[in-house]
């Protein structure tokens, strides 16, 4: 075999090793084995105490939405933090999760957010320092379809009325089937408990959250995140608070309602759930 013949054949064998992700053929998910279950039409619910990587314990959770056949919205409460399952009993949801970053001692949107039209607090930005890590976007039209992006001026989203609710968030993980080039923050490099938000197709949604900080559950780092999502066939994907506020929410579900762990109480149980300002609830 000639020398360039050679070379050919190993940078074909190169190409295939780093477009791995893009098929959705990740190998560290490979022990990954779901259980399922629907919970109404267009809303099924899978979920997996695996490892990953062959020896890191995890706790997944995931929500596949038929946006079709269910409403996505946000629902914020400016002038309290309450439990997210509160929140989707107050909002007669069938599902939620937490959604965006706020201040914990005080309450409120510390980024941009509009739910159902309404901008409660004129001028988020004055609350919270802007940076590399929240530079995506959530958005929501006013026929249920689900676009995430990155984050664009305040006033862009004041204009863009056609969007009804809005919620600057971040890292954005994946745009267009391309992953999203992240920084080396704590946040992206550790591994936490996540919430996250993927856009499959036009129609179709993944919520998933990921537990930590226990024995049982490892959480991942941002990086292994972004191959859970391609591995998930998600195209778009942006991470949404964790650590504490990871918390995945099912009407008529034991230990009121809250399908994963939520650490907040630093125990691999379900009862530790995070007061939060905002919620996506499924209808």
């Amino acid at each position: 075999m000639k020398r360039s013949q050679a070379s050919g054949i190993i940078i074909v064998i190169l190409l295939l090793h780093l477009n791995q992700g893009v098929s959705g053929q990740i190998p560290g998910f490979k022990n990954i084995k779901w259980e399922r279950e629907k919970i109404a039409p267009g809303l099924v619910w899978k979920s997996s105490h695996c490892t990953i990587y062959d020896t890191v314990p995890q706790n997944i959770n995931i929500l596949i939405i038929n946006t079709g056949k269910r409403r996505m919205s946000l629902w914020y409460n400016y002038k309290k933090n309450t439990p997210v399952s509160s929140q989707a009993i107050e909002a007669q949801a069938i599902a939620a999760i937490n959604a965006g970053f706020f201040n914990i001692q005080y309450g409120g949107s510390v980024t941009y957010i509009k739910a159902g039209g309404l901008i409660s607090e004129p001028d988020t930005a004055t609350r919270w320092k802007q940076g590399t890590d929240r530079n995506g976007s959530l958005l929501i039209d006013a026929n249920g379809e689900v676009t995430i992006s990155e984050k664009m001026s305040n006033s862009w989203y004041d204009f863009h009325t056609e969007y009804p609710d809005v919620l600057v968030t971040g890292p954005l993980l994946l745009a267009g089937n391309t992953k999203v080039p992240l920084s080396s923050s704590s946040l992206v490099k550790t591994r936490h408990p996540r919430s996250v938000i993927g856009v499959v197709n036009s129609h179709k949604v993944i919520l998933l959250t990921l537990d930590g900080r226990t024995d049982q559950a490892a959480g991942m780092s941002l990086q292994e995140v972004t191959d859970l999502m391609i591995s998930l066939k998600c195209s778009d994907a942006v991470n949404l608070d964790g650590g504490g506020s990871t918390t995945l929410w099912i009407k008529d579900k034991p230990f009121n309602g809250a399908v994963n762990m939520p650490c907040d109480n630093k125990l691999f149980d379900h009862s530790g759930e995070r007061s939060v300002s905002d919620v996506l609830i499924i209808k």
